[in-house]
C-alpha cells in the first residue's frame, strides 16, 4: 500500500524557499499544451449578462447524441484559457461533455467593471453554466457534475450545496477558507492591515466614483498592495497571459477582494449531502492550504472522498505532468462510477 504523509503547511513555510521546486515551471516535456481545435465557443446568459464559455465534446460522439456532462470553473482571476484545457481534453476524451467559462467581468465575458473577483457572482455564474448545459439536447441534464480547479474548486463546493440539479462534485486544488489562510499565514494584526487597505480603496471610490484597482500578481509585496502578490502566482499568469491568454489582465477591483476574504467554503460542506463530493489536494500547497482540504471532507457528509497527489507547490495541478494527468485520471474513475459516460 503507497503511503502519503504530508508535514504541517506552518512548518512549510518557515523552511528555505527552494525555486527549482516551490515556484517549479516544468520543462518541455512535462508543461502541458492545450489544442484549440478541442474546443467550440458557445454563449449563455447570466443574470441578464451574457457569459463566453468554450464546449469540449467527446472526439467519438456523433452529432446530437447525449452525454454526461461537466462543467468546470478555473483558478482566481483567470480565464477560460488558462488552466481548465488541460482538464477539459481529457475529460471530453473519456466521454464527457465540457463547459469552461469566463466569470462575469472576466475575458470574453460580459459585466462591469471589469475584474471584479466577487464569489458570489463567481458561483451565480456557476448554477448559470449548469443550466446552459442542462437545455443542451446533446448532454443528459440528470448526469452533470461540476469539476473546479483552485478557486473554482471552492466554488464548486458552495454552488453543489445550493444547486442539487448537480449529480456529482469534484474539487481540485481547491481554495476553501480564504480569510483563514492569510489569517494563519500573517496573524491578526498583518491580515487586519491587509484588510484596512483594501476598506480604504473601497472607501476612496465611495468618495470619487472612480473604480480602484490594485495588480492581479505580483512577485512579492515591494511595489504595494497586489491581488496575489508572490512567485508562484507571478510566474504562472505572467507565462499563460503570454502564451495561452491575452484577454487576462493584471488587475481586480480591490473592494471586491472584501467578499473574497471573507469566502469560506468549510461552512457550506454539510450542505453538499446527498451529492457525491471528491476532493483531489497537493500534498504540498502554499497558497490554498491542505490543512483546509481536510476540513471540507471532515465537514461533508454522505458519499465523499478525499485523494491526495504529491506535489511541491500549488500550480503543478493547472498545467504540469505528471501531475495533471493523475489528477485528472483520478476523477475520471471517480465520476464513471457515479455517473457513467455512456459509451
Amino acid at each position: 500500500m503507497e503511503l502519503t504523509t504530508m508535514r504541517p503547511t506552518p512548518a512549510r513555510l518557515t523552511e528555505p524557499v527552494d525555486a527549482a521546486e516551490r515556484f517549479f515551471v516544468a520543462d518541455a516535456d512535462h508543461q502541458l499544451v492545450a489544442d484549440p481545435a478541442r474546443r467550440e465557443p458557445v454563449r449563455f446568459v447570466s443574470e441578464r449578462l451574457i457569459l463566453a464559455g468554450h464546449l469540449y465534446r467527446p472526439p467519438e460522439a456523433a452529432e446530437g447524441e447525449s452525454t454526461p456532462g461537466i462543467v468546470m470553473c478555473g483558478p482566481a482571476s483567470s480565464v477560460k484559457e488558462q488552466t481548465l484545457p488541460h482538464y477539459a481534453q481529457q475529460f471530453a476524451e473519456a466521454g464527457y461533455t465540457v463547459l469552461t467559462f469566463d466569470s462575469r467581468t472576466y475575458g470574453d465575458s460580459e459585466g462591469e467593471p471589469r475584474c471584479y473577483y466577487d464569489p458570489a457572482q463567481i458561483i451565480d455564474d456557476y448554477a448559470n453554466a449548469v443550466s446552459y448545459l442542462r437545455a443542451r439536447e446533446d448532454v443528459d441534464g440528470e448526469r452533470i457534475a461540476l469539476a473546479g480547479v483552485c478557486m473554482g474548486g471552492g466554488y464548486a463546493i458552495s454552488t453543489a450545496a445550493r444547486d442539487k440539479r448537480v449529480a456529482a462534485v469534484v474539487s481540485i486544488a481547491g481554495g476553501f477558507n480564504i480569510g483563514g489562510t492569510f489569517l494563519a499565514a500573517m496573524g491578526s494584526d498583518g491580515f487586519a492591515s491587509l484588510l484596512r487597505q483594501l476598506n480604504d480603496l473601497a472607501g476612496t471610490e465611495y468618495e470619487t466614483g472612480e473604480v480602484q484597482y490594485i495588480p492581479a500578481i505580483a512577485p512579492d509585496l515591494s511595489d504595494g498592495l497586489a491581488f496575489m502578490p508572490n512567485p508562484e502566482a507571478f510566474s504562472y499568469y505572467d507565462r499563460t497571459s503570454r502564451s495561452d491568454a491575452p484577454a487576462w489582465e493584471n488587475r481586480v477591483v480591490a473592494k471586491s477582494l472584501q467578499s473574497y476574504f471573507a469566502y469560506n467554503a468549510i461552512a457550506h460542506a454539510p450542505l453538499v449531502a446527498p451529492t457525491p463530493m471528491l476532493i483531489v489536494h497537493g500534498t504540498t500547497d502554499l497558497f490554498l492550504w491542505p490543512e483546509f482540504a481536510q476540513q471540507v471532507y471532515d465537514a461533508a457528509g454522505g458519499d465523499k472522498q478525499l485523494a491526495w497527489i504529491d506535489t511541491h507547490n500549488h500550480i503543478e495541478l493547472y498545467d504540469q505532468d505528471p501531475y495533471v494527468s493523475r489528477a485528472a485520471a483520478h476523477v475520471i474513475e471517480w465520476l464513471d462510477a457515479r455517473l457513467g459516460t455512456g459509451a
